[in-house]
């Protein structure tokens, strides 16, 4: 089931990729890095196989899922020669940094669910559909927040780049080496491309997506401890 649903994730993702004239010839290397490793994230969830039967079990499927993913988006990078590999390899680890709290999440609200409607499919499809909603809300977040922030920002400074930081593809853009708000599309969508934005560090957001890891690691440990001390 799994190598089936990663058979239909890849199917997914080149499609919309075709689609969008994102496999264009003319395609700048450092904006097809981020598109695909985008499109690959933000399906990703879609096609989440589920928890499995145990809590560690499904911790390892979390990050299984989340590298087939990653390694899926260098796969596809490198037949379309997105090179330099570096920045390739350094986009595939930032999506994988961004699925392992996201898969996560889904593996917990599944949970949730599935003790609540006792529909362990139901559960799985609508924690994924909700996940990939909360990805492409935030990897969105600089168009349909800009404009709020750029009003707040004579009283809030740095509104703007906090905005800007929130976003998955922001990520992603740094991780590539990609002046995101200078490609053609977002400079003219997004206000924030007319403002002055700083993009956080890529050691910033290494660092903030390793805490939330631990983070979720340490939640996961202490909502097993009291079921081992009654058993």
């Amino acid at each position: 089931m799994i190598a089936a649903r990663w058979g239909m994730l890849l199917v997914a993702a080149l499609s919309v990729l075709v689609a969008s004239g994102a496999m264009s010839a003319h395609a700048q290397a450092s904006a097809l890095r981020v598109e695909v490793t985008a499109v690959l994230g933000v399906l990703a969830p879609l096609f989440w196989p589920g928890r499995a039967a145990t809590a560690s079990g499904t911790a390892w499927r979390v990050v299984a899922w989340s590298a087939a993913v990653a390694a899926s988006a260098a796969i596809v990078l490198f037949v379309l020669r997105a090179s330099p590999w570096d920045r390739v390899a350094s986009a595939g680890a930032m999506l994988m940094a961004i699925l392992v709290p996201t898969h996560a999440a889904a593996a917990a609200l599944e949970r949730r669910w599935q003790a609540a409607t006792d529909s362990g499919g139901a559960a799985r499809e609508l924690a994924g559909r909700v996940m990939a909603i909360v990805l492409a809300a935030l990897g969105t977040l600089p168009l349909w927040l800009g404009p709020a922030a750029e009003s707040l920002s004579a009283r809030l400074p740095g509104i703007t780049d906090f905005v800007l930081g929130l976003s998955p593809v922001t990520h992603l853009a740094v991780a590539s080496g990609d002046d995101l708000l200078h490609n053609a599309w977002l400079y003219e969508h997004s206000n924030l491309a007319m403002l002055a934005v700083t993009t956080p560090a890529l050691g910033t957001i290494a660092w903030s997506y390793a805490a939330a890891c631990a983070l979720l690691a340490i939640v996961a440990l202490a909502s097993r401890r009291p079921r081992q001390a009654l058993n």
